[in-house]
């Protein structure tokens, strides 16, 4: 049997990521060549701080974004990337992965940075895909109610997601009013109304030049355990 088995997905995104004022326009296909630089720096303390880290075994190179490519096999699970441009940060963990059903990583984990970072607009994803295709939203704006969106086939929305994008100064006129449209019923959540309420930073462009520092962390028990729950196959 290989020690490096496959996982139990063939494919996944995840992420969490968190914008601090003052708050910047939306990045799009060429403003996002303009981001602040990486800070390796700060992405350190910010690996350090996770609920989902026990210990940095080792930094590795800096890497595009853009290349960043998502696990398949168990191995690859220890290894977490930060970006951090300017008053942006990143974060894609195999930790805050999930199943909807026996698994909610990703809401303890979205949780911990709102906490630690109420001024900050914080939004997560975690899409999962296999026979069936499994997604989760979160988002959070200062002064909001949470917004949280889930399911397999239909989502479970709670929250109002037309008064968050408000909040951040979406208009009937702009980009995103398909979602003001209280006529209509619930929109479905997914990345593209997170990027309207995360300056499109969830978006990732074939040429744009965001780097990221990667981490291989190990994790406690607890949080290993909830990572073989959702990767391993049985």
């Amino acid at each position: 049997m290989s020690s490096n088995p496959p996982i139990a997905w063939r494919q996944s995104a995840i992420q969490i990521i968190r914008i601090h004022p003052p708050y910047p326009a939306p990045h799009g296909q060429h403003i996002i060549h303009h981001a602040p630089a990486h800070d390796p720096v700060r992405a350190r303390a910010v690996v350090a701080e996770l609920s989902t880290v026990s210990t940095v075994v080792e930094e590795l190179k800096p890497m595009l974004r853009r290349d960043i490519d998502y696990p398949r096999h168990i191995g690859e699970l220890d290894y977490v990337a930060v970006g951090c441009w300017g008053d942006i940060v990143q974060i894609s963990d195999p930790a805050f992965g999930e199943d909807g059903i026996l698994s909610t990583n990703l809401d303890a984990a979205f949780d911990a940075q709102v906490e630690a970072h109420p001024e900050a607009r914080v939004t997560a994803v975690c899409e999962m895909y296999s026979a069936e295709n499994y997604g989760k939203y979160l988002a959070h704006v200062p002064g909001q109610s949470r917004l949280s969106a889930d399911g397999w086939d239909d989502q479970d929305v709670t929250g109002n997601p037309a008064q968050l994008l408000r909040a951040v100064g979406v208009n009937p006129g702009g980009p995103g009013a398909e979602y003001l449209n209280t006529d209509q019923d619930e929109p479905y959540i997914g990345v593209e109304y997170l990027d309207l309420l995360a300056c499109g930073l969830h978006s990732i462009y074939s040429e744009e030049n965001l780097m990221v520092s990667v981490f291989k962390v190990t994790r406690t028990e607890d949080v290993q355990d909830a990572i073989d729950d959702v990767w391993r196959q049985d």
